[in-house]
């Protein structure tokens, strides 16, 4: 991360009336995330790679795992841990 990503708004929505307000502090694959889009988008990849895949044995819980890391993302905008 570079000090001018440190500047730069989170790019998640950000051509719609409802942008990401929080500042950039991961870059993946070009394009800049908050902490918190940045481990939503990783859940997102993981689901699509379990989708893509032909795994045996652990596909439920990887799955599980990744819709778990997508519930955490507070609802509302608040911080925290969604219940």
């Amino acid at each position: 991360m570079t000090e001018a990503m440190l500047r730069i708004l989170c790019q998640v929505r950000s051509r719609t009336g409802t942008p990401c307000p929080r500042h950039a502090e991961v870059e993946i694959m070009g394009v800049a995330f908050c902490r918190e889009c940045a481990r939503e988008q990783e859940a997102y990849f993981v689901i699509g790679e379990l989708t893509q895949k032909e795994t045996k044995g652990l596909r439920g819980k990887a799955l599980a795992d990744a819709l778990k890391r997508i519930r955490r993302k507070p609802a509302g905008g608040k911080e925290g841990i969604a219940a």
